[in-house]
């Protein structure tokens, strides 16, 4: 099969024949010479594809006559008629010429206009790589320059003729095709290399950042007390069921606090309900308690022969449904079947195979340990195969019994043998035996399986879809809604016809009451707790202290709710990792809070103490790869401008998402058109939403709608707040100072290392102002900012004026 290569070089030679036979007889107007030439060359020789083909876009009331390229513009090109020939000086071959000399004196004067435009075109699109072509000429350049250098005193690929493109076909693919411009061949040909990078930061200059933070004994032991009573109490089994009942928060009731609209959390997951979906969905719970439909089903849907999948997000408690389903809504139920749970959480990603071992292990370990039956038990491996063993006697070696018992017994021994080495076979057998003699039913339960790439997820589903299908089982399995939405589109789930029931969060206001009220009563009414050792007792009055503490600012503290909320986007698990991480932190005055409590004083936890907890974890100072908190100030290249896009495109999409329809998805095509019409390169959208995407601010859709197939974004509440909220903090910019490159050499100089909090305070405060700098050379591009600097640059100078007299 021929390469887009080949084709592309048997594309032009057919154009090269095609043009020669039939210019003589015509006059080709631009519109014509698109036709005919400039669009046979992209599309054909070097291919770009229609849907990445955009013809006469609008930039500022004019109009640019092919932008290449998605979910962004990376290439554009400038049609001209045929007959505006390009005066070249002679000699010129296809090679890297400079720019002013093709554009020198009379001859160049076309040429010079022509190249004039497309770079306009580039600057208003942020474009970097542009080029001029009239069908039979090809001059490509880079329109937007980052070095002080004007574009046309660079240098240019110049290919003078088609045949010329021809000769030296290698070079005009690896520069101008799709592949080569994706992979910024341009750039290296003219000698222009990569992009220069940001400044270091200042986090380079300091010794042995991180480093770990410094605890004092109360912390160290107030951090192993609250993993134990907020997190291991909940796996206790005698306390399993009481635990079940006292803290769980039914999923799907909106959050009083979430800064998204209401109607983009009502329609989380409105992807799944498009008319002509071949499978049923609805909620796992009602206002009233689990659905019906589930709890009545829930063993009889063994025999529909279909998994039933359990779809929720990361950390919005598919777990703890189950565990609830089990011990509490459905436990008599249950009583009446075998419940194998196999939770992937903990296995690292594997393939299917080892995935299906996996799977047979616990089987093995579970009917032993919870049920008392072991599948490699004589009596019990006889009872299972009792027809195969029939059979084996009526075969020629069971006429061994009445000439050779040893014999028989012998074959005997190695056919059962034979039979349980068959694992998957031998297993189905077993369960066979379970239901049909012990009038058992088996339900399977697979989850935690969102904690892993798509693929394992995918291969998880096909496991869960053949022990649904031919074994005597139901199952259920646990996956997210993108990987199942993809997997519907264009996955492993395509064939199949699933029941499914989605979770949605619950809301993580009550969750964390709950949680920490249980704790509480635990520490209080049970001093010996059932997960320690005989004799070991546990009396932490510090924890207690902590504890009440909490729970009381749960209750009353709407802006420590708000920020717990928003910043955990639904995720409870990590809403308990931000309590956890605040419990014990060597950033909080552990001393102030407990002496408080004992005084009988009420005592407000400020945001800027908790937001440092979860801000730094275990460490002194920020550290981006660690912490669950993105800097918004970040900045891929020496463009101070930067420091504003992640927060200008995450309130972009959240305006734009909550105006186009009920899913708030936005297509990341104008996403990227809104930040190159700031000034921004491509790359600098791309690294901004990638960083957004990995702390969870912006989440991805394999589509938003039936009609569509282009990939959109979707802020989240953790992405609004950090937006909205963080970015006028002065705790956060306090935070984030360490770990921003700052591009004016002269606030680099009075931007260094603080300790104090007056020295924390003094360097935010020319930090501020550099940003301030900053902003001043974007903000006369914007118009009506859906983020503005200025707001937040106030709130922070308000924050710091407050920290200042506390101070004092």
């Amino acid at each position: 099969m021929a390469t887009p290569y080949e084709l592309g070089k048997e594309a032009l030679d057919a154009l090269i024949v095609w043009a020669e036979d039939n210019s003589p007889d015509l006059t080709r107007n631009e519109a014509t010479t698109r036709l005919h030439l400039i669009d046979q060359l992209l599309k054909n020789v070097l291919a770009w594809p229609l849907e990445e083909t955009e013809a006469e876009k609008s930039s500022d009331g004019e109009y640019l006559d092919y932008a290449l390229g998605r979910p962004f513009t990376r290439l554009i090109v400038e049609a001209k008629r045929e007959g505006l020939h390009f005066s070249l000086p002679t000699g010129i071959t296809s090679s890297v010429q400079r720019l002013s000399s093709l554009i020198d004196g009379d001859g160049g004067k076309q040429l010079k206009k022509a190249l004039l435009q497309a770079a306009r075109y580039s600057a208003s699109q942020s474009v970097p790589l542009a080029a001029v072509s009239n069908g039979n000429q090809i001059v490509a350049f880079l329109g937007v320059r980052t070095d002080g250098v004007p574009p046309l005193e660079g240098t240019a690929l110049v290919f003078p003729s088609l045949s010329s493109m021809r000769e030296n076909f290698r070079l005009l693919w690896d520069n101008l095709s799709k592949p080569g411009v994706e992979s910024r061949n341009l750039f290296l040909t003219l000698k222009e290399g990569e992009k220069p990078s940001a400044p270091l930061p200042l986090s380079a200059n300091v010794s042995g950042y991180p480093r770990y933070k410094r605890r004092n004994d109360t912390q160290v032991g107030l951090e192993i007390l609250a993993e134990l009573f907020i997190e291991d109490l909940t796996r206790v089994e005698e306390l399993q069921e009481e635990f079940l009942k006292e803290t769980y928060a039914s999923s799907g009731a909106l959050s009083q606090y979430a800064m998204l609209s209401k109607h983009i959390l009502e329609n989380r997951y409105s992807l799944l309900h498009e008319d002509g979906a071949d499978y049923e969905t609805e909620p796992a719970t009602t206002k009233k308690g689990i659905n019906p439909n589930l709890a009545g089903n829930v063993l009889a849907a063994g025999l529909s022969k279909r998994p039933i999948i359990l779809l929720g997000d990361v950390g919005v408690g598919k777990t703890m449904f189950i565990r609830r389903l089990l011990h509490v809504d459905a436990k008599d139920v249950f009583k009446e079947s075998f419940a194998l749970y196999i939770d992937f959480g903990t296995r690292p990603p594997s393939s299917r195979d080892e995935l299906l071992r996996l799977v047979h292990e616990e089987i093995i370990f579970q009917l032993r340990e919870k049920y008392g039956i072991d599948v490699f038990e004589n009596d019990f491996i006889e009872a299972v195969h009792h027809g195969e063993l029939n059979r084996f006697d009526k075969s020629p070696y069971g006429r061994l019994k009445s000439v050779d018992e040893v014999g028989y017994q012998r074959e005997r021994i190695n056919y059962l043998v034979r039979l349980i080495e068959d694992r998957p076979t031998h297993l189905r057998a077993c369960l066979e035996h379970i239901r049909g003699s012990l009038r058992k039913q088996v339900v399977f339960f697979l989850d935690n399986i969102d904690q892993h790439p798509s693929d394992v997820q995918e291969s998880v589903f096909l496991i869960a879809e053949s022990l649904a299908s031919g074994w005597p089982a139901t199952v259920f399995v646990s996956i997210r809604p993108d990987t199942f939405y993809h997997s519907r589109t264009e996955g492993t789930l395509t064939a199949y016809q699933p029941r499914v029931f989605t979770i949605s969060p619950p809301r993580v206001d009550v969750v964390l009451k709950r949680r920490v009220a249980f704790a509480l009563k635990q520490l209080r009414d049970e001093s010996r707790v059932a997960s320690l050792p005989e004799g070991v007792t546990i009396d932490s009055e510090s924890l207690k202290a902590y504890l009440s503490v909490l729970l009381e600012n749960f209750e009353e503290n709407r802006d420590l709710v708000k920020l717990i909320d928003n910043l955990s986007a639904g995720n409870i698990r990590r809403a308990l990792d931000f309590v956890s991480a605040f419990i014990g932190s060597g950033h909080v005055d552990t001393e102030k809070i407990i002496g408080s409590y004992e005084r009988g004083a009420r005592y407000t936890i400020r945001l800027h103490d908790f937001l440092r907890a979860i801000i730094y974890g275990d460490y002194q100072y920020y550290e981006p790869e660690a912490s669950p908190i993105v800097n918004l100030f970040d900045i891929s290249q020496p463009d101070g401008r930067e420091h504003f896009l992640l927060a200008l495109l995450l309130c972009h999409v959240e305006v734009d998402g909550d105006n186009v329809g009920t899913e708030g998805y936005v297509p990341t095509d104008d996403v990227y058109t809104f930040g190159q019409s700031l000034g921004f390169a491509a790359e600098q959208v791309t690294w901004a939403i990638e960083r957004a995407g990995r702390k969870g601010l912006l989440e991805r859709a394999p589509r938003a709608g039936k009609t569509s197939s282009r990939e959109h974004l979707r802020v989240t509440s953790a992405g609004v707040y950090t937006a909205r909220m963080l970015a006028g903090m002065f705790a956060y910019l306090d935070a984030m100072v360490i770990d921003t490159p700052i591009v004016d050499d002269a606030y680099r100089l009075l931007i260094g290392d603080a300790y104090s909090l007056s020295e924390r305070l003094a360097r935010s405060e020319y930090f501020r102002a550099y940003l301030d700098k900053q902003w001043r050379s974007l903000e006369p591009i914007l118009n009506a900012p859906k983020f503005n600097w200025r707001e937040f640059s106030a709130r922070i100078t308000d924050d710091i004026i407050t920290v200042n007299e506390r101070l004092h």
